[in-house]
């Protein structure tokens, strides 16, 4: 099996929202943080989160089923095609070809987060009342957003056999274009997550 390494470069549009899970919310605080890295404390795209949102789009715009066989081949075997496959004796599960790092600020947006001039913004939505027209009780939560104009960088890994690489690459970069058409982590259909992924 032969490996190639492709950089990615993610420039976030609209503020970018990948949830860490709060276990408690203080008075005044945020109630849904983005996720950072424990050691460094700043924001990062989880390599799952790319993947994930890939997939999904390569399956309900792409034409390629749950349990399509070269889709499952490509970014791993989902449970339902290999329950499908156990009767299967002609079946053999090969090594996932896609390998997604994760997503680290650029050395530049880095250094802007550390010195202060960039911080996560926070963004205040409301559920209103529709009787009333006012904001209904309870219904306020503020959520933390990555800027705009902040570009993250990673690595998506290739394993592939002779004669493969090609196909995989050409999926890859569909589902990508999908993206770029579409949105990344929560609250899309509020305009987050607008993004541009670039592929070297």
């Amino acid at each position: 099996m032969k490996k190639e390494v492709l950089n990615i470069t993610l420039e976030v549009f609209t503020g970018l929202h990948i949830g860490a899970g709060n276990d408690a919310v203080q008075i005044g605080g945020v109630d849904s943080a983005v996720i950072k890295d424990p050691v460094t404390q700043l924001p990062y795209i989880p390599g799952s989160s790319l993947k994930g949102k890939l997939r999904c789009l390569l399956e309900t715009e792409g034409g390629y089923g749950e349990e399509d066989e070269t889709l499952n081949k490509y970014f791993g075997p989902n449970t339902d095609f290999l329950r499908g496959k156990k009767d299967d004796k002609n079946f053999e599960q090969t090594p996932t070809r896609l390998i997604f790092r994760d997503l680290f600020l650029s050395t530049e947006d880095e250094q802007k987060f550390q010195s202060g001039e960039w911080t996560t913004e926070t963004k205040t939505e409301i559920v209103i009342d529709r009787n009333k027209g006012t904001a209904k009780d309870g219904g306020l939560r503020t959520i933390e957003r990555v800027p705009p104009q902040a570009k993250f960088v990673g690595q998506v890994l290739i394993r592939h056999f002779d004669g493969e690489v090609d196909d995989i690459k050409t999926m890859l970069k569909k589902g990508i274009d999908f993206l770029n058409n579409d949105y990344l982590g929560g609250s899309g259909s509020r305009g987050y997550g607008a993004v541009k992924v670039t592929l070297t």
